[in-house]
């Protein structure tokens, strides 16, 4: 979806763009008092390949009284790199879909989609169904990927170990249809790099009937084992009022308007997106179109425009906006999802032990690169 704004002024339009807010660092609370009271500090630096990002925890005792997390570490220059590049579509579209390498297909659409709202590309039928197609599939691996990640967090390696191997599956699906397992160099503005072949689509569909069996197996064994329920059960509570106040987006979001906002409501609405995913990815694939003509193109439009491009993507809304004068880009703004939700992790671990923490965290997984200001 995309919207597009015309200004009188410069300053309306910084103005309009400055409004596409990051995550803040949070305020400082009154310290705690008393013998058992003291401070755990997490990161900036962690182990692995994760992106830094510092969590103070400030504790009585094993309890956690407040979350204070800091971002911003690693600042890479994502969105000025992508004005810079102005007038290099191939660069540009490598910036955008990696700045968060797990959203790299929705990354690529909001990309995509600007470009089409400024020269007014007419893209085909088939390059959205492929699009949808794509980010479908980018949703089910993620959602496999944490849902693997929680099962491993409380021990419980049956299904962590099932989950590591068939979200291999789908990223493989996704190499099928463009030569990349995170769909890289596949979304163009106007259309496609590549294209849904009926051999492709045949085989997708029995690659999907095949592995989809075993992913139902897995998540069965870990949903239906009572030790991981209740270590999930109330756990990281978000109540549905606070959720709402806060601006929580996507999982977060609706775990905690359609269940109660723990840990485990937040695995089941992952559960939940992945079948629908799946309901969207067998409809997708009994009616493919094949056709793909090229696209038409007007002129740059001779006005100062914002166009913003939000895309349904597995965390949540992504949105890209861009700021044109005269067809030139000057600025470009990128709000993961993360950002609006990094509130809700702190707000779930009040309250919370110190040791709950990592499934917490995992229930939200949220990404530190995808907020890049």
């Amino acid at each position: 979806m995309t919207e597009i704004k015309t200004f009188a002024t410069a300053e309306e339009a910084k103005g309009f763009m400055a409004s596409f807010h990051r995550y803040t660092d949070p305020a400082s609370v009154s310290p705690l008092k008393g013998e058992a009271a003291h401070e755990v500090a997490v990161g900036p630096v962690h182990a692995g390949v994760i992106e830094p990002g510092h969590f103070r925890f400030q504790c009585m005792g094993e309890d956690v009284y407040n979350l204070q997390i800091f971002l911003g570490y690693q600042h890479r220059g994502v969105e000025e790199e992508i004005v810079r590049a102005d007038g290099n579509l191939p660069r540009q579209i490598a910036l955008a879909e990696t700045c968060a390498g797990d959203t790299s297909i929705a990354a690529a659409t909001c990309f995509a989609e600007i470009i089409e709202a400024r020269d007014a590309l007419s893209t085909s039928t088939s390059s959205l169904h492929l699009r949808e197609l794509l980010l479908e599939l980018e949703r089910i691996a993620n959602h496999v990927g944490d849902l693997g990640a929680l099962a491993g967090d409380v021990a419980f390696l049956p299904t962590s170990s099932f989950c590591g191997r068939i979200r291999g599956e789908y990223l493989n699906m996704t190499a099928l249809l463009c030569g990349n397992r995170f769909g890289r160099n596949a979304v163009v503005p106007g259309g496609m790099r590549v294209t849904l072949t009926d051999e492709k689509t045949a085989q997708l569909k029995d690659w999907i009937v095949r592995v989809k069996k075993d992913l139902d197996a897995a998540l069965k064994l870990m949903f239906e084992e009572p030790t991981v329920c209740e270590r999930f059960d109330g756990t990281g509570v978000v109540p549905k009022d606070v959720a709402a106040d806060l601006g929580l987006v996507g999982v977060a979001r609706r775990a905690s308007d359609e269940l109660n906002g723990d840990v485990l409501s937040r695995a089941l609405i992952r559960r939940l997106e992945i079948e629908e995913a799946h309901e969207k990815v067998f409809a997708l694939l009994a009616s493919a179109p094949h056709s793909n003509p090229n696209a038409q193109t007007s002129k740059h439009p001779n006005a100062l425009v914002a166009i913003v491009s939000t895309v349904a993507a597995w965390r949540g809304p992504l949105v890209h906006a861009a700021l044109f004068d005269h067809g030139k880009m000057t600025d470009y703004r990128i709000v993961d999802p993360s950002a609006h939700n990094w509130q809700g992790l702190a707000w779930a671990l009040r309250g919370e032990q110190i040791s709950n923490f990592p499934i917490c965290n995992k229930s939200f997984n949220l990404s530190y690169c995808g907020t890049d200001r």
